[in-house]
């Protein structure tokens, strides 16, 4: 007969069963009431990963649907085994998906598959993201009037997430809201999906090189100055005025501050 276990031991024990591991010494604690404790046991382990395994399909339908329900539920078994979370709350689970897909070698020859995650994980965590006020068209106008602008900077929307791949993601992505989809060309090369959330629906568009580096830099953050000086090198032809306008219209810009 064991000495009776503290209660922060118990419940040390009682997590290990759950994530799976049978050699924890649980079973002699518990009372089957009709039952054996380990069928007991397994009543809550199958409620642990169901709960789980069902929050991760629901943060990662594109990825679920890339490598097929059997795959996702056998990686969603060994995540929470090994990755196991340290919230309360579901929402979090799952933010370290996508380096767990990095490692795991029955996805070694799928390596795109760790970018549509890191796609799918920001249009999480922008879905529940803070809001905040949104700066309008003349208020940018006045602040452009003024004299000394060249340390001006964009404070933008707490709900953007800029995403680059070397692989063409918003294409991948699109091919797995299709019910019939068209041949996918993975070769297509690299893609920067954009995602904010836009009052209470997901918005998403692929960026250009232009934008992309102009918004990369206001994310750092630095000087409209500086943002727009690495947007032309990167697109001769990248327009200044279009894309503030653009990301007011989006509702991104909630304010101006002086950087540095």
């Amino acid at each position: 007969m064991h000495n009776t276990p503290s209660l922060p031991e118990l419940q040390r024990q009682f997590a290990a069963a759950m994530l799976g591991d049978e050699s924890a010494p649980l079973s002699e604690w518990v009372l089957g009431k009709g039952l054996a404790p380990e069928a007991r046991l397994q009543i809550y382990r199958n409620i642990v990963f169901n709960n789980h395994s069902a929050a991760l399909g629901t943060a990662y339908p594109a990825v679920q649907k890339l490598v097929g329900e059997v795959f996702f539920e056998s990686a969603a078994a060994r995540y929470l085994r090994d990755c196991p979370t340290r919230s309360g709350n579901l929402q979090d689970y799952g933010a370290t998906f996508p380096e767990f897909l990095a490692q795991l070698p029955e996805a070694a020859g799928l390596d795109y598959l760790p970018d549509v995650a890191r796609l799918e994980w920001a249009r999480q965590e922008s879905y529940l993201a803070a809001d905040a006020p949104v700066l309008s068209q003349a208020a940018l106008s006045a602040l452009l009037r003024q004299p000394e602008t060249s340390a001006l900077s964009c404070r933008l929307h707490p709900s953007l997430r800029l995403i680059n791949s070397l692989h063409p993601i918003w294409d991948i992505w699109m091919f797995c809201q299709e019910t019939a989809p068209e041949h996918l060309d993975l070769s297509s090369g690299e893609q920067t999906v954009l995602v904010w959330r836009d009052a209470n629906q997901l918005a998403m568009q692929p960026l250009v090189a232009g934008r992309c580096q102009f918004i990369t830099a206001l994310l750092t953050p630095a000087p409209l100055a500086t943002a727009y000086e690495q947007a032309m090198a990167a697109e001769a032809n990248f327009d200044l005025t279009a894309c503030l306008h653009e990301l007011l219209g989006a509702g991104l810009v909630t304010g101006f501050f002086i950087s540095g």
